[in-house]
C-alpha cells in the first residue's frame, strides 16, 4: 500500500466501554486496514478520565486514608480493564496485554501516591492513563483478530501548559514521522492514546476535555491522511440536541466552518478545535456510528452547503447587558447584539443569567429570521432579541421558555427544510 494516504479512525469512550466495544472497534479497523494504512486514536473507557482527575486533585485525609482510596481506585480500574481484555483479546496475546495493563496501573498508583511534579503537571500525567490502558487493549484485540498492531509513543506535539495545550503542527509532523509512520510502513496498525500530547521539554500535556477528536485530526494532518473517521454513539452530527428535540435529524454534510461553529456552541459530538487541523490540511472528516457502521454518517469538508440553516444550538445562562457595564471583562461576552438606546448591547455569560439563545448555524437569510419569529409568535413566545450575529442567527428568549423555543424553531426552520428537500426529490 505504498503511496496510499493513511486513514485515521478515532473511537470515543462510549465506543470502547467494555470488551464487546473493543471487539466491535477492531472489526471496523480490520475492514479498513485491508485497503490502506490505518492509525487509530482511542479514548479512555467511559468515566475513567473523570475518576483519574478526581483522584489527582484529592489530598484531603490522612496518608493512610489517601493510600486506601488510591489502591481502591486502582483495583477498580484493574478489574474493569482486565475484564474487557479477557473478553476481547485472544489467549495468544492476553498474557502480554495483561502484563502491560498491570504495569501501567502500578505506575499510576505510584504517581498518585508520590510524584514530584507540580499540581497541574501531575494532574495531566495522571489524567491520560485511561487512554493508555485503552490503547493496550485495542492493540491486543486487533492482533487477536489477525490485524498486526502496536501502541505508538505519543505523537502529538504541543506548547507548554499541561491542560488544553496548543497543538504544534510542524513538530507533530516530525513526531509522526518518527513514531507512527514506521509502524505503518511495517504493515502495522498504529494505536495512539487520544487526548495526550508532549510539550517541547517532553512533559505530558493534554488537549482538554474531549481532546481525542482533536488528537485524530492533528494526527491526520501530521501523517498526511486523506480522511479521518470520528466513531461515536450516534449516526453523525444531529441538527439539534436529541435530548431536547426528539425530531433531531442527522446532517449528511457540513462545511468545516459550520461544524466548527456548531461545536463551539456546545454540540457535544465534536471537540470545538477538531476542524482546525482538518481545514488546514484539506482532510475530510466523517462522523460515524460505531454501533451502526453502515449508516452514512456526516461528512465534513471544505465544501459549503449553500444558503439556509443546518443546525440549532441552545446556549443557556446568558444575560443581555450594555457592554460598558462589563468593566473590560470581555471574556464573558457571548456575542454582540448591536446598538440601541442603552448603548452597545451584548449577550453575556452569567451563572444566574435569565436568558437563553437559540443559535442557528449555516448561511441564513431574512427568510429564516421571519419564519423563526412567526414560529415563536405562534406558541406565544416573545423573543427578547432576534437577528444575525457573529455567532449565527440568534433568537434570545427567557430561560424559562428556552427548550420550548428550541423545539418550535427546529420545527419551523429545519423540519421545513427537510420537507422542501423531499418535494424537490419527488
Amino acid at each position: 500500500m505504498s503511496g496510499v494516504s493513511p486513514l485515521v479512525i478515532k473511537f470515543g469512550g462510549t465506543s470502547v466501554g467494555n470488551g464487546e466495544g473493543f471487539v466491535r472497534a477492531a472489526r471496523i479497523v480490520s475492514g479498513a486496514a485491508g485497503e490502506r494504512p490505518v492509525a487509530v486514536v482511542v479514548s479512555a473507557m467511559s468515566g475513567v478520565t473523570d475518576a483519574l482527575i478526581g483522584a489527582a486533585g484529592t489530598s484531603a485525609g490522612t496518608r493512610t486514608t489517601i493510600r486506601g482510596r488510591v489502591r481502591a481506585l486502582c483495583r477498580e480500574l484493574a478489574g474493569r480493564h482486565l475484564r474487557a481484555a479477557r473478553h476481547a483479546v485472544g489467549r495468544e496475546f492476553l498474557p502480554e496485554v495483561e502484563g502491560r495493563l498491570l504495569s501501567l496501573l502500578d505506575r499510576l498508583e505510584d504517581g498518585l501516591l508520590g510524584g514530584s511534579l507540580p499540581g497541574e503537571g501531575r494532574r495531566a500525567e495522571i489524567a491520560v492513563y485511561g487512554e493508555r490502558l485503552s490503547a493496550e487493549i485495542l492493540a491486543g484485540t486487533l492482533c487477536s483478530a489477525g490485524v498486526p498492531a502496536a501502541v505508538s509513543p505519543d505523537p502529538i506535539a504541543t506548547g507548554f501548559g499541561p491542560e488544553g495545550a496548543e497543538v504544534l503542527p510542524r513538530e507533530t509532523g516530525e513526531r509522526c514521522s518518527c513514531h507512527v509512520r514506521p509502524l505503518l510502513d511495517e504493515g502495522l496498525v498504529a494505536v495512539v492514546p487520544g487526548y495526550v500530547g508532549r510539550s517541547p521539554d517532553g512533559a505530558v500535556t493534554t488537549l482538554g476535555r474531549g481532546g481525542s477528536d482533536l488528537s485524530a485530526t492533528a494526527l491526520g494532518r501530521g501523517l498526511g491522511a486523506g480522511e479521518v473517521w470520528i466513531m461515536t454513539d450516534v449516526d453523525g452530527v444531529l441538527d439539534a440536541d436529541p435530548r431536547l428535540v426528539p425530531g433531531a435529524a442527522t446532517l449528511p454534510r457540513l462545511s468545516y466552518r459550520e461544524a466548527g461553529a456548531f461545536a463551539a456552541l456546545g454540540a457535544e459530538v465534536l471537540h470545538p478545535r477538531t476542524m482546525e487541523p482538518a481545514a488546514a490540511a484539506g482532510m475530510e472528516v466523517l462522523v460515524r456510528n460505531t454501533f451502526d457502521p453502515e449508516a452514512p454518517g456526516t461528512r465534513i469538508s471544505a465544501r459549503e452547503c449553500g444558503p439556509g440553516l443546518r443546525a440549532l444550538a441552545l446556549c443557556r445562562g446568558l444575560s443581555m447587558e450594555p457592554l460598558e457595564a462589563l468593566d473590560g471583562r470581555f471574556g464573558e461576552v457571548f456575542c454582540l447584539l448591536g446598538v440601541d438606546v442603552y448603548g452597545t448591547r451584548a449577550l453575556v455569560r452569567r451563572p444566574s443569567g435569565s436568558a437563553a439563545a437559540i443559535v442557528g448555524v449555516g448561511s441564513p437569510g431574512d427568510e429564516e429570521l421571519v419564519r423563526g419569529l412567526r414560529g415563536l409568535h405562534r406558541v406565544g413566545i416573545r423573543p427578547l432579541w432576534a437577528g444575525n450575529t457573529a455567532a449565527g442567527l440568534t433568537f434570545v428568549v427567557a430561560e424559562s421558555r428556552a427548550e420550548e423555543a428550541l423545539r418550535e424553531l427546529h420545527a419551523a426552520l429545519l423540519r421545513r427544510r427537510e420537507a422542501l428537500a423531499g418535494e424537490a426529490v419527488a
